[in-house]
């Protein structure tokens, strides 16, 4: 029961969308740069890392850390750099990075630079973005015949079986002359 309630729930936010919508978000999953995300929508924070780098890490505050208040995140007003396609599926299936309370927290600190952890971070961000949205493609008219004659073949074998069974339930029957 519950898996017919979440396919015909993705079924309706699916159709919510014009094929318009779907080819834009589908351009915009290609085409789109983490660089295009605009950061000043984004609450950046940096602080000491953790690990090796003796006085280095020590001394500065090269870990970043982006996030977005739950009431920001996939609001059309803030997130309106992704397209409504692309944030109605999110909403259906979060990231790893949203929070409990519905905003989105994503940190980095592979490297030395501040500058290079924020880039990393928008760049995970985009690349979960990429890795949970999915479009499907139209069925080929190759596909579409393929399929056709497999329904074909399996609607024939059923009607053999079917003649099958009924002739072995006739041989079984006793005859009774009157």
């Amino acid at each position: 029961m519950l898996r017919h309630t979440l396919i015909a729930f993705r079924l309706c936010s699916r159709k919510a969308h014009t094929n318009q919508d779907i080819e834009h978000a589908k351009k915009w999953l290609i085409e789109f740069q983490p660089g295009e995300i605009p950061r000043n929508e984004f609450s950046i924070l940096y602080s000491r890392s953790l690990g090796p780098g003796g006085q280095k890490v020590n001394k500065t505050s090269s870990k970043a850390t982006i996030s977005l208040e739950p009431y920001q995140w996939l609001n059309q007003k803030v997130c309106g750099w992704m397209p409504k396609a692309v944030i109605g599926q999110i909403r259906e299936k979060p990231l790893r990075y949203q929070t409990k309370a519905g905003g989105i927290l994503i940190q980095s600190d592979t490297s030395r630079n501040k500058d290079v952890n924020t880039d990393e971070c928008f760049r995970k961000l985009l690349q979960e973005i990429k890795l949970q949205v999915y479009f499907e493609e139209e069925a080929s008219e190759e596909d579409k015949k393929k399929w056709q004659k497999l329904a074909a073949q399996q609607k024939e074998w059923r009607l053999q079986e079917k003649k099958r069974n009924s002739e072995r339930k006739r041989a079984r029957s006793k005859k009774f002359d009157v």
